[in-house]
């Protein structure tokens, strides 16, 4: 008799509170339980609407899944544990890139650039330099620990590479880019 719903049983985004709701109308005298468990410990805040019926919202800090149980008089509801995927929010279109590595290269020597993502949340970043030729040039990723990365990177060939800079595997506006080496 009881039912749960609402878009936060399918999940939702890291920093927002998730809602659903739950309706306990008919289904006669009971306790409710409610858990979230997940990658961490989210915030729930349930609220009685008097009518049988109560709005419930959690919030989670980390991305990952979580499994929410929802208990009535001791027993789990129809669909419970609901399976909530979280994802991280992250913009893409907000990640720079600066320095001189970016506009010229030398074979063998260290070239280097800053990629700002401290605007864009929290994901992934991946760097890739290839000569046209096919070689990749070796890439070290330094995390700066304040939103941006340090890049440095030694192309062994002269010729042209292309920059790829992507951010939660989506590529970061003005690359890829052309470098000669």
């Amino acid at each position: 008799q009881v039912r749960a719903y609402g878009p936060g049983l399918q999940g939702g985004v890291v920093g927002k509170p998730a809602p659903f709701a739950i309706d306990t109308k008919g289904a006669g005298t009971g306790g409710l339980g409610l858990t979230v468990e997940g990658p961490c410990e989210a915030k729930i805040e349930c609220q009685d609407n008097g009518d049988g019926s109560c709005s419930v919202s959690y919030l989670p800090t980390e991305p990952g899944e979580y499994a929410i149980n929802i208990l009535f008089a001791d027993q789990h509801i129809p669909g419970s544990p609901f399976k909530a995927v979280v994802q991280s929010v992250f913009d893409p279109s907000k990640v720079t890139a600066s320095g001189p590595g970016l506009e010229r290269g030398k074979v063998n020597e260290a070239g280097s650039f800053t990629v700002d993502c401290s605007k864009a949340g929290e994901a992934e970043l991946t760097i890739e330099l290839i000569s046209d030729s096919g070689s990749k040039a070796e890439v070290h990723v330094q995390n700066n620990s304040d939103g941006t990365y340090s890049i440095t990177y030694i192309p062994q060939f002269h010729g042209m590479y292309t920059i790829t800079i992507k951010y939660g595997g989506h590529a970061v506006p003005k690359f890829p880019a052309r470098l000669q080496v």
